[in-house]
């Protein structure tokens, strides 16, 4: 999430949320008990866990402490967020969020990241209402139209839903065709492949991802994305060849690779 911590670099992709997350606040008692259990099960170990845990929750009471001096201060609450949000205290990363949106309401990514965190806790109409927010003020935000997809994808009977995005999306690359903005053109289209294949097209969006890699080789997302379906047609050998050419073009030290795997996982 600290990816989401500095929002002035474009933000190119969302963290998609895991199958569950426990939104329970981390209380100290847990992490003291935690501790505890694996002293006595290592005794001779050098508890480097403890140390980190000691360190966290004093970086944590510090910038607290600078806040109650300093409450309008926009670097102190963006730490303040990370460490909630590392630390899965949603409510209290929700509570920031509020604060920093109030200070910077020009910033749409504190409202994308609001949303994302309504998605984890499961208020998915609230997080519908965020990322519908975020389109209104960028109808070019492929994200925010990721996230909505994301939404429909939680609920039950939400093929009607789905279908209205995927109007949506497409209408986003006319939109992109026609002002020749390639970059988000082609998110668009990777975007819509997505949700053929949560439909089931498999078959249409694999040849969607190879007319992608016909237009641009060396973007890894297609390869991917190919090698995730090929996973799940059971064709494992397939699947490998894609994955081959992914980890060959994917750089080590781009910020956004895991975030692309967990994206089409």
């Amino acid at each position: 999430m600290g990816f989401y911590i500095n929002p002035k670099p474009a933000i190119s992709t969302p963290l998609s949320p895991p199958p569950t997350v426990d939104t329970t606040t981390i209380n100290e008692d847990n992490t003291k008990n935690s501790l505890e259990e694996d002293l006595v099960s290592n005794p001779n170990d050098v508890d480097t866990t403890a140390n980190e845990a000691v360190s966290e929750n004093n970086t944590k009471n510090a910038l607290e402490e600078e806040l109650l001096s300093n409450s309008n201060d926009v670097d102190i609450l963006r730490n303040l967020l990370e460490n909630h949000i590392k630390n899965r205290e949603l409510v209290d990363a929700l509570s920031i969020l509020n604060k920093l949106i109030e200070l910077e309401s020009n910033e749409i990514e504190w409202c994308f990241l609001k949303s994302h965190l309504y998605v984890h806790n499961g208020e998915l109409e609230l997080a519908k209402l965020g990322f519908r927010e975020v389109i209104s003020k960028d109808p070019y935000h492929v994200e925010a139209y990721r996230g909505l997809v994301v939404v429909a994808g939680s609920e039950v009977d939400s093929l009607e839903e789905m279908k209205e995005i995927e109007k949506e999306v497409e209408e986003g690359i006319k939109m992109c065709e026609e002002e020749n903005r390639k970059d988000e053109m082609r998110d668009f289209k990777l975007l819509l492949a997505q949700i053929w294949v949560i439909e089931g097209k498999y078959e249409d969006a694999l040849k969607f991802y190879h007319e992608l890699v016909d237009e641009e080789p060396s973007d890894f997302r297609p390869y991917l994305c190919q090698g995730m379906i090929y996973t799940m047609l059971k064709k494992n050998d397939e699947a490998e060849k894609y994955f081959e050419k992914y980890r060959g073009l994917v750089p080590r030290e781009n910020p956004n690779a895991r975030f692309e795997f967990m994206m089409a996982t």
